[in-house]
């Protein structure tokens, strides 16, 4: 007897087991389908998604007003929808249609005619100071927005600078022969907006969120393995067959690779679904060097695999596979960056969740889908560090085996 025999009996064995195969390969395709609908991007392009809803209510109805709208409506990170009143704009934002209200006051053209450069540039002047309310301009946000308000906020005030600076410089003598004549400018912006409607390259745009959604998901569904693992142990030593290997003329690590090899085929084939899946539903780019990837999702799922080598040595019963392994999963998970990006932790708690492998693997994969040029050492460091991890798993686990099997 040899570890491939092992292999190939736990292999028809797993592909045997419907549950497994549903938890494994039909779970994850199911889990990013569902995140794709939620976004609006499941075999569609819808940008709205990826825009500042913003609901505007003129109440000045000038020309300056009208201009201050168009011009916001032309800015490709913003949609625009006019309302009549304040209160149907914040029932717009109730219902999550809009990020934001802004009401132009019915004082806007008056309060932008007497502004002056120094008022824009001083920052110890009117919109420094008072912000947009110093030309009339009032922000309603919910209160739950927090920081992406005032972000949004903050983009929105830069939006309203750059339309009024050139009205004001127009006033000044000095600044006047440096502006160009809004008729130009609106006749310049349509013909960009032209061109750009017209070209096929807008038609692909990417939306970035899922650059890191699918690598998410992927490293967190790859770990569940190993409650798999586990249980294929526990049902082994329940029924004496783990016994009867043991007494085989085959060594432990032999056995322990017969075992485990079929759960790496397995994690192999879920993760490169997964990117598949990501790539024909949501058109998710692979990177300018896609073939990066295949040493990543290889010492990712060594790294997952051998961690459910490790923890089928530690549990003994169904239940502490479910108790043990699912917070395992979640806690490594959470602390990674699996649900969130990594950018958005504090500095300290990036350094902590590089204990995890799941860290190490996100990093990788950030290196190979975000980077316009991947850094070949980066990458192999990432995948070092995986092989690293795997190698203490695997090293743990059988020195458990070995110490239960003598027990």
């Amino acid at each position: 007897m040899s570890a491939w025999h092992i292999t190939s009996k736990d292999l028809l064995l797993l592909f045997q087991d419907r549950r497994a195969l549903v938890l494994l390969l039909i779970l994850p395709l199911m889990f990013i389908s569902i995140v794709g609908m939620s976004t609006g991007q499941l075999l569609t392009r819808d940008e709205s998604t990826e825009r500042f809803k913003i609901a505007v209510v003129d109440l000045d109805a000038t020309e300056t007003s009208h201009d201050l709208v168009a011009d916001l409506s032309r800015k490709p990170e913003l949609l625009i929808t006019t309302v009549a009143s304040e209160s149907l704009g914040k029932e717009l934002m109730a219902r999550g249609d809009a990020s934001l209200v802004l009401v132009i006051g019915d004082q806007f053209e008056e309060r932008v005619e007497e502004l002056s450069l120094s008022d824009i540039f001083n920052p110890k002047e009117a919109l420094a100071v008072s912000g947009l309310s110093a030309i009339d301009l009032n922000v309603h946000m919910k209160p739950n927005s927090a920081g992406l308000g005032r972000l949004l906020e903050g983009v929105l005030r830069a939006q309203v600078i750059g339309f009024v600076a050139p009205i004001t410089a127009r006033k000044n003598p000095v600044t006047r022969a440096w502006v160009t004549p809004r008729e130009e400018t609106e006749d310049e912006a349509g013909m960009v907006g032209l061109v750009e409607s017209e070209s096929p390259k807008s038609s692909s745009k990417v939306n970035g969120v899922y650059l890191w959604v699918v690598p998410g998901f992927t490293v967190m569904f790859a770990f569940f393995v190993i409650s798999i693992m586990a249980r294929s142990f526990i049902i082994e030593r329940d029924q004496g067959t783990l016994r009867r290997l043991m007494m085989a003329p085959i060594n432990t690590v032999s056995v322990l690779l017969g075992k485990t090899v079929p759960f790496f085929l397995t994690s192999v084939l879920q993760c490169s679904l997964l990117f598949l899946c990501g790539r024909i539903l949501f058109g998710m780019p692979w990177g300018n060097q896609p073939f990066y990837l295949i040493p990543v999702i290889l010492s990712t799922s060594a790294a997952a695999t051998a961690l459910g080598l490790l923890l089928s040595t530690l549990v003994h019963t169904d239940q502490q596979v479910s108790s043990y392994g699912t917070t395992l999963i979640l806690m490594f998970s959470s602390i990674s960056g699996c649900f969130f990006p990594r950018e958005l932790f504090p500095k300290a708690m990036r350094q902590i969740s590089l204990v995890t492998p799941h860290a190490w693997s996100l990093k990788a994969f950030d290196a190979v889908l975000t980077q316009p040029v991947v850094d070949p050492q980066a990458v192999l460091m990432c995948c070092g560090m995986l092989l690293v991890f795997a190698a203490v798993f695997f090293t743990t686990g059988w020195w458990r085996f070995r110490l239960s099997a003598q027990g």
